[in-house]
């Protein structure tokens, strides 16, 4: 039988998508272009370019193909960006804190054999997962 309170949060967002075609498309734009060059030296940097800005693109795309967590009140399901999924109990959890990801972004850290993060501005439906994680009485004010 389903828990009633669940809060599923997912990587299907439109800023990991943008950005993983972004990097790509720069990544490739970028190595068209200095790979018409002459000199080696610039076409060594335009394929070193080209591999980092497709790194890059990949890791955001792969977040937001794969990337979710469910949490219910009994326990968390973490599935990675490369599709594999974990079950932790809520016993397993040794900590629960904020942590700052720049301009006034924040990430929820919630650690236990790994670092499980909620990346609250690339994540939907972390608000409920950040009510659900204070109401098993985490990340409140001691």
């Amino acid at each position: 039988m389903k828990d009633e309170k669940e809060a599923v949060c997912s990587g299907r967002t439109l800023t990991p998508l943008l950005l993983g075609v972004f990097f790509w498309f720069i990544g490739v734009g970028v190595f068209l272009i200095l790979i018409s060059s002459t000199s080696k030296e610039v076409k060594g940097a335009g394929i070193i370019f080209f591999i980092l800005c497709g790194m890059e693109g990949s890791y955001f795309l792969l977040f937001w193909r794969n990337k979710r967590i469910t949490m219910t009140r009994d326990d968390i399901t973490y599935r990675s960006i490369w599709g594999k999924e974990k079950k932790y109990s809520w016993e397993d959890v040794r900590s629960v804190r904020y942590k700052a990801a720049g301009r006034g972004a924040y990430r929820i850290l919630i650690q236990t054999d790994r670092k499980i993060c909620i990346e609250t501005g690339m994540m939907e439906n972390s608000e409920e997962a950040e009510k659900l994680i204070k109401g098993k009485g985490y990340l409140g004010l001691h």
